[in-house]
């Protein structure tokens, strides 16, 4: 039975998988309202485009609406960063004039569109609430949203931001401490994808003695994807000077798609004439940087084998983990995937060196600070992603929505809850979703806490009972007998601890699932 269930949720999966078409079946509809330019289409839809534009406040005139309007549908990029967003009115009329974009608007200046059919806006907010005098009472926007096309996905947070303008002292050092506390929240949040856009009101080029932007130009978690054309007239983003001020920066994560990425700045005024784009549209040009998106493996092979929510011999903020486990017969690559919960925790694996071999076990935590977390190895530490003492829910997701494995624990209900013991699977073959398949690790580890991470759920002693409780219920039935089939057949009865090799020859095979048969027939299994 159970190997029907397999191939019917693989079945079930891959049709998913194969519905989710990339360009998307439901590609939504893009007619600009005016027709006067041919501005070069800038969307491909294996690459994400993400463009920051200061439309001087909008609106210049009463023509500015259609006109950003037939720009934007143009251009069709998937991100749209805005500044100087000063009529609430006007920008609502744009939103409406281009449904096949979602829109997002701080109310002070700041605002976001982005492409429906390929991007969902998870949340956003606005930052550094204490500090409007740096940012010029624009408080910058950060907007949390999933692109996916097919089964490529990239989970990103963009920070739009508009500093202030000027040139005398007090100007400078309020670009500069706000630029300090850019860099000081990038550092704070290592495993996010971030870009941080808009306009800077500076160069990039500017020696760092006379350098307001240098806090994020120095940080090298940062780079900017404007540098290779910040110091060229002719890719001015603000022509009038000419001077290019208005940039494209990333964190750490990102660094990869610098290679292959292209950045632009969109000269619109040469297909509207200069004059013409001045006094009606912008004094900004647009600045577009676009790169393909790397495909994170698919696998469905990983199992959540252990977990360790309530350590008593170091404080969960540093003694939480979960180990995982390969029960293919081929290495997995874990980086891109996505350990969340049903709430707010997220946290995406960012490690291209993740590789978990088949049978093998990896051990993912909050700290591998060995004298604070209970003396555990841990083979790669997350953020943002912490386990509830009660309830909670353990998810490993693939970028594009697909649930690799989950497991949704309830506070000693099903699932067992033992203070100072990690949770384990008896089997990862079994269904770990039922709290029946779990129990409390009876082996000490480190500090003196009770688990196995990075290793088998069972000893070798345990393995010595040899008392084929192949699934650890008390009983003996046919549910041991599968287990056992199971285990024999993937080869893995020795990562299993399933007290399977009943003729203690050493191994498991067809002879103990006959000697397990054979007991459970006669009922003499526990003599």
């Amino acid at each position: 039975m159970k190997k029907y269930l397999i191939k019917l949720t693989l079945f079930l999966i891959q049709s998913f998988v194969i519905a989710q078409e990339c360009p998307p079946s439901d590609t939504l509809s893009i007619t600009p309202i005016q027709n006067l330019w041919e501005i070069p289409l800038n969307n491909q839809w294996e690459q994400i485009e993400i463009m920051t534009w200061n439309i001087k406040d909008f609106p210049i005139n009463n023509s500015t609406i259609n006109h950003v309007n037939e720009i934007i549908l143009d251009i069709q990029p998937d991100i749209i960063a805005f500044q100087e967003i000063n009529n609430g009115t006007a920008f609502n009329n744009l939103e409406n004039n281009i449904p096949a974009y979602e829109f997002v608007s701080s109310g002070n200046g700041l605002a976001l569109a982005t492409r429906r059919d390929v991007i969902d806006i998870i949340g956003w907010s606005t930052l550094f609430p204490s500090s409007g005098y740096e940012f010029a009472w624009r408080y910058p926007l950060l907007v949390e949203l999933n692109w996916s096309c097919g089964i490529n996905a990239l989970t990103l947070q963009i920070i739009n931001i508009h500093l202030k303008s000027g040139s005398s002292n007090e100007d400078f050092n309020r670009r500069y401490d706000s630029c300090n506390l850019l860099s000081q929240y990038i550092n704070e949040n290592p495993s996010i994808n971030f870009i941080i856009l808009g306009d800077y009101n500076d160069e990039i080029t500017d020696f760092e003695n006379n350098n307001s932007l240098l806090p994020l130009i120095i940080n090298e978690q940062i780079s900017f994807a404007t540098e290779s054309i910040a110091s060229i007239d002719y890719y001015a983003s603000y022509p009038s000077w000419p001077s290019f001020i208005d940039h494209i920066a990333l964190s750490y994560n990102l660094f990869n798609e610098l290679t292959n990425g292209n950045i632009n700045t969109i000269r619109v005024d040469d297909y509207t004439g200069y004059n013409f784009f001045q006094n009606n549209i912008s004094d900004h040009r647009p600045v577009i940087w676009s790169f393909p998106i790397e495909t994170v493996e698919l696998n469905l092979n990983l199992v959540i084998n252990e977990i360790m929510s309530n350590p008593s011999n170091s404080a969960d903020a540093s003694g939480e983990w979960i180990e995982i486990t390969n029960i293919s017969d081929s290495e997995i690559n874990l980086n891109g995937l996505i350990i969340k919960d049903n709430d707010s925790d997220q946290h995406i694996i960012s490690d291209n060196n993740l590789i978990i071999q088949p049978n093998d076990f990896l051990t993912l935590g909050i700290s591998n600070d060995m004298l604070i977390n209970g003396n555990v190895i841990i083979d790669y530490v997350y953020n943002n992603f912490t386990l509830s003492n009660l309830w909670d829910e353990v998810i490993l997701m693939h970028p594009s929505g697909i649930i690799i494995d989950e497991v949704y624990y309830d506070n000693g209900t099903t699932f067992p809850d033992e203070n100072g013991k990690s949770m384990m699977l008896l089997n990862p073959s079994a269904d770990n979703s039922m709290g029946e398949n779990w129990s409390s690790s009876t082996i000490q580890y480190g500090a003196g806490d009770y688990g196995t991470p990075g290793e088998n759920n069972f000893s070798n002693d345990d393995c010595q009972d040899n008392d084929g409780d192949i699934n650890e219920d008390g009983g003996w039935n046919v549910l041991d007998i599968v287990a056992l089939a199971n285990c024999i057949l993937a080869s893995n009865c020795e990562i299993t601890g399933c007290n399977g090799d009943l003729n203690n020859d050493g191994g498991y095979n067809i002879l103990d699932l006959v000697a397990l048969t054979n007991c459970i027939l006669s009922s003499n299994c526990n003599d």
